[in-house]
């Protein structure tokens, strides 16, 4: 597992010194966003740090709400009020982004699975668990899956990545293009950020299609260097991450999957989506036509709806062994 090199860090670092008057104001912005925009949820001790967790709702299987490469608690915003309704539902901040603590190493799926673990334990969230997992989290929500199929009751994909996406392996030219763009893309922000040069070009890390408060609290957490950091070094780990994915066990043929699919996307990554469906026996697609990727921003109620499914569906099948 290799991460961030160290001439990387060395240049950031030397970057940072030679740009002292923006690196000063860059730091004092950050201190000034962090006393306007506070945590929404509690910081739970996990490890050396602390995550950020917001839990709603009560009784029913625990949702678990997990945001796609960037994202943040706050990208469930339009989804988690209304699904509260159902059940205790839990959104949260990986290590490194929004409100919790910087990560340690390099962030790969089976890494974060065990921080979530540890912050389950910590939030005292009994199973059953359902999980939703947005694009990379998505992965991650499929390892959980996969480690621990006692806990899980179902699992909903939106607009997931296909681990196959990120496996060396696997790679076409055109996707080892687009990788690269996309790591020189996040390189340079990792080594620019501590200067706040992200933060004048108007470029954070995480969604931009949030409204109101939220989408303005996820900007200006978004501009912080260790967001960056946090995602150039998740994604230098995607392909351990998909070699975990595809060394772990496969999923109980009788878990029930949603995939969730947004219809304007490229065709590759439609064909990514018809891959997830042999997940399991009882794995099923819902194309949501009018969507981009981001299915639980741009349609919640697709989102919504495919969650409240497996949850009714669920306290039925447990009427019916009774």
């Amino acid at each position: 597992m290799n991460g961030i090199e160290a001439k990387d860090r060395a240049l950031r670092g030397a970057l940072a010194i030679a740009g002292l008057p923006l690196s000063a104001v860059q730091a004092a912005l950050s201190r000034y966003d962090a006393t306007r925009y506070g945590p929404v949820g509690e910081l739970v001790p996990c490890g050396d740090g602390q995550l950020h967790a917001i839990v709603t709702g009560s009784g029913g299987p625990t949702v678990i709400l997990e945001s796609g490469m960037g994202g943040c608690s706050l990208d469930w915003t339009l989804v988690q009020p209304a699904l509260s309704k159902y059940a205790t539902v839990l959104a949260y901040d990986r290590a490194g982004f929004g409100w919790s603590s910087s990560a340690s190493g390099v962030p790969t799926c089976a890494g974060s699975v065990e921080e979530l673990r540890e912050l389950l334990r910590g939030l005292h969230l009994a199973p059953p668990y359902l999980l939703v997992g947005h694009s990379y989290g998505g992965m991650i929500m499929q390892l959980f899956a996969a480690a621990y199929p006692q806990d899980v009751m179902g699992l909903v994909l939106v607009d997931a990545a296909h681990a196959g996406r990120f496996a060396l392996h696997a790679d076409s030219d055109a996707r080892r293009a687009e990788r690269a763009k996309h790591r020189s893309r996040l390189r340079l922000g990792y080594l620019l950020a501590p200067l706040g040069i992200p933060r004048y070009m108007k470029q954070w890390i995480g969604t931009k299609r949030l409204p109101g408060d939220a989408g303005r609290a996820v900007r200006s957490l978004g501009y912080r260097s260790s967001a960056y950091k946090t995602a150039y070094a998740e994604l230098i780990g995607t392909a351990d991450s998909a070699a975990q994915l595809e060394r772990a066990p496969r999923l109980p043929p009788h878990l029930p999957v949603i995939v969730l699919t947004a219809g304007r996307q490229t065709a590759e990554w439609l064909a990514s989506q018809r891959a997830l469906l042999r997940l399991t026996e009882r794995t099923k697609q819902i194309v949501v036509p009018d969507s981009w990727h981001a299915i639980h921003i741009h349609q919640p109620r697709a989102v919504i709806e495919a969650v409240a499914g497996l949850i009714s569906a669920g306290v039925a099948g447990v009427m019916m062994e009774e």
